[in-house]
């Protein structure tokens, strides 16, 4: 195109030159210069018509190349969209195959149902035929036994008849099914029934509201043995007089004085209730001290006036004694204990202070009354000087104690009450005394902070049948030095938040070669901070564990890593790849785990992430069709929350515990496209789990 351009201005550029004038033909030049002139005008016409023509057949040329190019490209373009509107109608095709097959599919499935409905309602329509049967046979039978009772009556009135002629000796074993009719307990005599119900009454430590409601014999009997009182500081002193003098049983004081305050009321008549009920201290069988007056309201002056027409007061029949209050010491609580600790029986048998200095009041001078005690429970704050009290307790069964300074006892020391104590908590209380003995009948123990200074001794203790036990401290030293070859239920927690120490003691609590007796309970609730390969190997020795809850302080404390070991691989002898039969998995750590939950005393806090949901589902997954299934996994978001969330519903993962935690974790909703990409994010997890167990086992890569 450029070659031919080119040619033709080089042949206008001569034709121009060819017909400029030269200078010879000038002599000629006036005759032939206006024929010259025309020719000369003309040239360039001609010359211009021709580029123009060239320049025309040119354009028509670039033109039919481009219209060719485009038609050819829309063609390749049509054929395109034919093509893929052939796809389209072929995949709409399958889409309505597959549609078809699915609408066959729960057409048959609910023809198989309503063929199963109809098997059902045969059974039940049999059955309920059955139970007609039953209920008619059973009513034929209350009709003859009705018949029976009719003729035996009937006997029974004629039987009075040979009672009157003194025919009944000969005649009493006929009628002795008459007899056995009558309740036996109606047959007792009313004292017989007043020690029973006082037995009842002793053992409840209640009044005896409910046995009052049964029949109007037993209100008769029990308003004639017991009576209660309820003192307080405007009590009248004329109707607990009256009251004593109705009545001459035994008496169930309770102790108020918050009941009436603010009223108005003089000095002279304050407190005269109580005077007067502490006339008849010999009668008293509970006292329960809720509120008490302080030293200021009660002088000794007035204590010394409402007591001095009262002779001698003793308590010999009082049976339960608690001050549910701290109080100070003030004259008229001075001379209380000091009457309870002279003149208490043996028929003592519950115990319960709440006042330092009423302890230190009374453990000193008067502990002789703590020897037939069965029930103690005391609570001194403050006190700072050792009580001397455990040599003193012959019969206890239950001791409850909190910040109760004991003295040091020596190994052979004489302690009567270890071979009779049932129940055990103590709180801010030494357990030196423990050390190196066996409680052969305690069944439950509670520790709660016990001081520092007795975790260098290297605690031990035997509990043979102890089946509950609970320890909380800084460290676990305490627990791993207890031998209970009968233990069910364990709950261990440290307050200490290094997690290198935290993973030593960890591994001493349980490894069984690190320890000295080996804890092998049901249930295990546990909380400490420890790595992740601590409670891997942790986890790795219990294998009796059916319940399991993890306190962590808050999310992060517990890793992914640390709770990997708990789900159930299936994994083939020659390739992991390979599919496994089904019900042949290899042994999961806790092989026996049924229950699993973890409580967070915290929640998320902005910036913090939750990653533990894909693991959930992995163990709770790997678990479900196998003998190691789990029955439930529960979440605590507080301490303090009531209703936890639950992954595991019948045997599969639960959808609505699922959304609730990922509403909680702030992750976004579930749907069913959620839940597929977090099914694909498990069985990628699983996938790396096998991976690195088996790199961990064959030592290199797959």
């Amino acid at each position: 195109m450029i070659s031919q351009t080119q040619n033709l201005f080089q042949t206008i550029t001569t034709q121009i030159r060819g017909y400029m004038p030269k200078r010879s033909n000038r002599k000629n030049g006036r005759k032939n210069r206006k024929v010259e002139v025309e020719a000369w005008r003309a040239a360039p016409t001609r010359t211009i018509a021709k580029a123009v023509d060239l320049v025309r057949r040119t354009w028509e040329w670039i033109w039919a190349l481009a219209v060719g190019w485009v038609w050819r490209t829309c063609g390749w373009m049509c054929l395109k969209v034919r093509v893929r509107s052939w796809d389209l109608v072929r995949v709409q095709a399958q889409a309505e195959a597959v549609a078809l097959a699915l609408a066959r599919a729960q057409a048959e499935a609910r023809a198989v149902r309503k063929a199963r409905l109809s098997k059902a309602r045969i059974a039940w329509a049999l059955e309920l035929g059955e139970v007609h049967k039953a209920l008619s046979a059973w009513v034929q039978a209350l009709e003859q036994a009705q018949v029976q009772t009719w003729l035996r009556v009937g006997a029974l009135e004629a039987c009075t008849v040979e009672v009157e002629l003194g025919l009944w000796p000969k005649r009493r074993q006929d009628y002795w099914w008459l007899i056995q009719i009558i309740t036996p307990i109606t047959r007792l005599p009313s004292e017989l029934l007043q020690q029973i119900f006082l037995i009842v009454i002793d053992n409840a430590n209640d009044p005896p509201l409910v046995l009052m409601r049964v029949c109007k014999y037993w209100y008769s009997i029990i308003t004639g043995m017991w009576v209660s009182l309820n003192l307080g500081k405007t009590t009248s002193k004329k109707a607990i007089k009256r009251k004593l003098e109705r009545n001459q049983s035994l008496l169930h004081v309770l102790v108020d004085t918050n009941i009436d305050r603010g009223h108005l009321t003089p000095s002279k008549v304050a407190y005269q209730g109580i005077f007067a009920a502490m006339r008849a201290t010999s009668r008293w069988r509970t006292l329960v001290v809720e509120t008490f007056p302080a030293q200021a309201d009660v002088s000794e002056d007035l204590v010394n006036r409402g007591l001095q027409h009262c002779p001698d007061p003793v308590m010999s029949h009082l049976r339960t004694f608690k001050l549910k209050s701290p109080y100070e010491m003030s004259p008229l609580l001075e001379r209380l204990l000091r009457i309870l600790g002279t003149s208490a029986s043996g028929e003592l048998r519950t115990v319960e202070i709440r006042s330092a200095e009423a302890v230190s009041f009374l453990v000193p001078t008067y502990s002789s009354i703590f020897r037939s005690v069965t029930v103690l429970s005391l609570d001194a704050p403050g006190l700072h000087n050792p009580v001397d009290l455990l040599p003193h307790l012959h019969q206890l069964e239950a001791l409850t104690a909190s910040h109760l300074p004991l003295p040091d006892y020596q190994y052979g020391a004489d302690l009567p009450f270890v071979h009779t104590l049932r129940h055990l908590t103590l709180r801010s209380v030494s357990i030196q005394w423990m050390h190196g003995r066996t409680f052969h009948v305690l069944e439950s123990c509670n520790i709660i902070l016990p001081p520092h200074r007795y975790f260098a001794l290297g605690f031990r203790a035997t509990l043979p049948n102890c089946k509950h036990l609970s320890f909380e401290g800084h460290y676990l030293d305490i627990p791993s030095g207890v031998f209970a070859p009968k233990l069910t239920r364990l709950s261990a927690m440290c307050s200490s938040t290094c997690r290198w120490r935290g993973s030593r003691e960890l591994a001493e609590f349980s490894n069984p070669t690190t320890r000295w007796s080996r804890l092998a309970p049901q249930i295990l609730h546990i909380s400490i901070e420890a790595t992740n390969h601590a409670w891997t190997e942790a986890l790795a020795y219990m294998s009796n564990l059916k319940e399991l809850v993890i306190y962590n302080a808050q999310p992060s404390s517990l890793e992914a890593a640390s709770l990997q070991s708990l789900v159930l691989l299936a994994v083939h002898k020659y390739h992991w790849r390979t599919p496994t039969p089904r019900g042949k998995f290899n042994t999961p750590t806790c092989p026996s785990l049924k229950r699993f939950g973890l409580r967070y005393r915290r929640w998320l806090r902005p910036g913090e992430r939750f990653d533990l949901i894909p693991v959930f589902m992995s163990i709770i997954r790997s678990r479900r069709k196998s003998t190691f299934s789990m029955e439930s996994f529960r979440i605590w978001t507080t301490s303090d929350e009531d209703d936890p969330v639950e992954l595991i519903e019948g045997s599969s993962i639960s959808l609505k515990g699922l959304k609730r935690l990922k509403s909680y974790a702030a992750i976004g909703g579930v749907d069913d496209s959620s839940i597929s990409r977090l099914g694909s994010v498990v069985a990628t997890h699983l996938s790396r789990i096998v991976e690195s167990r088996l790199k961990a086992i064959t030592g290199r890569n797959l």
